[in-house]
Formats: C-alpha cells, structure tokens, sequence
C-alpha cells in the first residue's frame, strides 16, 4: 500500500507545495498540503482537525478493494455510526471505526469530502452518485476479496 502514499506525494510533487482541490458541489475548492512532519495531508476544510493521516487513505483504497471497487461514501451530517445512513462499511464508517476507533452508534467528524477529493484528484478514484469508485485496483493486494 506504499504506493498509494508514493501516488500522493508524487502528485503534489507536481502540482505544487499547496494544492486547490475540487469539491463535488462546482466551483468550490479546498486547499491541501503536505504536512510537515510527514504524517499525510493537511486540508483547509477541516478547521478542527486538518490533519489526513496517510493510513486514511491506505484504508480507504483497501476498503474499495474489498468491495470490488467501490463503496458508498456514508454521511456523518445526518447518521450515527453503524446506522443506514453511516454503515460500518461506507467510506466514513470505515474511516471513523478502522483509524479513530469510533463506537458503534456515535456522531463521527466528517472527513469523506476532502479523503474522496484527494484520491480523485491523485487519479487513484473517482466519483460516483453518493459513492467513491477505484480507478485502478493496482495500488494494494490484488486478492483483497
């Protein structure tokens, strides 16, 4: 999965120290950067707490692996962990149970807009209707089913 991390900083690597990165909703943009310890990506959308770990991401693309490529990407503005709204197995569920060990039935932080945007923009995903589609399923295990 180093590969994931070795496509995002190649990508900024590219595009320059700090990034503009696209929103779902037209033009609107978040900023985006290398953090300076090396931890992942910091965002300018998330003012409480800026900081992506790379392991977000790692776990992101697994997550799409295991599911042939795709995944719902969940809503933290209106379910609890665990519920329909926010299943266990949607990009936010799996971000906030797998990296910040939320509990079952708890209110997470909304991260899914900046991970989704980043990994379209790095080319490892992209959108679909209320989903994250992978692009190209060479970044991981290929016998992650």
């Amino acid at each position: 999965m180093d590969n994931i991390i070795n496509t995002l900083k190649t990508k900024f690597a590219e595009d320059g120290e700090t990034v503009r990165i696209p929103l779902m909703r037209k033009n609107k943009f978040f900023k985006a950067s290398l953090d300076k310890d090396g931890k992942g990506i910091n965002v300018s959308n998330l003012a409480a707490q800026p900081l992506l770990s790379w392991e977000t991401f790692v776990e992101t693309v697994k997550l799409l692996e295991a599911n042939n490529g795709f995944a719902v990407k969940g809503s933290a503005m209106k379910g609890k962990l665990g519920d329909e709204l926010l299943p266990l197995n949607s990009v936010e569920g799996n971000i906030a149970s797998k990296i910040h060990k939320v509990n079952e039935g708890k209110k997470v932080f909304r991260r899914v807009s900046p991970v989704s945007g980043i990994l379209v923009w790095a080319g490892i995903c992209e959108h679909g209707r209320g989903t994250l589609l992978l692009k190209n399923n060479s970044y991981g295990n290929q016998n992650a089913n």
